[in-house]
């Protein structure tokens, strides 16, 4: 498949999404009609995403350049931008649409956000009041800024995700992804919590979790050596969205704003594993 016929299958697919989850609602309930529909902008930000361009300006550039008669209505830069943000919304209920977490195996991690170096974090203006201190265990090093967590099944497809200061704990927040899972949910260490295998089991939902150097763990050796190789996918998935997609790095001066960026950046790494 040509880079063409990629672009029209990707719009026709987000194009079936924004009719599925508006259901004949509008969008905008005043102003004038935009010049480029939803599915045209939502298809730009997430053609520019897949082939590399990760930010609002490069993104536009991209289109502007290569595909403006694709999109004849594509503007200036900045209602471009404005448009893309005013779609945050619709693209967490395209993500949601598109990716239910329907399977029986889930792996959830997270992954640290840093909005600046820590040395510049006390006289950051960035997120404040949002934004906290956390702890980075892969890298051994604390940082200023957020985590996300995200939730994938076994085909390395992010199934759920959400943002949360870096030092919240992961157990405070598992709540806002594993709300909707069934089955086996693999996590790492900092998942450890009797109470939370307890409550969660009641949910329908059995957490296993590599426990750590001073417990005692009962099961077979074999059962958690394949829950270690099973976790590692998740590793994977967090590589390739912060080295491809830019991921970790909170190119916003808002949450709103970074939401919209973040959930654009989750859709298209989907759809090019597709």
């Amino acid at each position: 498949m040509n880079l063409e016929e990629a672009i029209i299958g990707l719009y026709l697919t987000l194009e079936d999404a924004c009719r599925a989850v508006m259901q004949g609602k509008r969008l905008r309930q005043r102003g004038p009609a935009a010049r480029l529909t939803d599915a045209e902008i939502l298809t730009i930000e997430i053609l520019g995403e897949m082939q590399g361009h990760h930010d609002d300006a490069a993104i536009w550039r991209y289109a502007k350049y290569h595909w403006q008669p694709w999109f004849p209505g594509l503007g200036s830069y900045k209602a471009f931008v404005k448009q893309c943000a005013n779609l945050a919304h619709l693209k967490q209920l395209i993500f949601k649409h598109l990716f239910p977490p329907q399977d029986d195996i889930h792996i959830t991690d997270g992954v640290p956000m840093p909005i600046c170096h820590l040395a510049r974090a006390g006289r950051s203006k960035l997120f404040k009041g949002e934004a906290a201190f956390g702890f980075c265990a892969a890298k051994n090093e604390h940082y200023y800024g957020f985590k996300g967590h995200v939730l994938i099944n076994l085909r390395q497809q992010i199934v759920g995700f959400t943002l949360a200061s870096a030092n919240i704990d992961e157990r405070a927040v598992l709540g806002n992804i594993g709300d909707q899972i069934l089955g086996l949910l693999i996590a790492d260490k900092g998942l450890v919590s009797e109470p939370l295998q307890t409550e969660l089991a009641t949910d329908g939902i059995d957490l296993q979790t590599p426990l750590r150097d001073n417990m005692l763990d009962p099961r077979p050796k074999s059962a958690v050596q394949r829950l270690l190789k099973t976790r590692r996918l998740v590793e994977t998935v967090i590589g390739q969205l912060v080295e491809f997609y830019d991921f970790a790095a909170c190119k916003a001066r808002d949450i709103w704003h970074l939401t919209s960026k973040l959930v654009r950046k989750l859709i298209a790494y989907n759809l090019a594993r597709a």
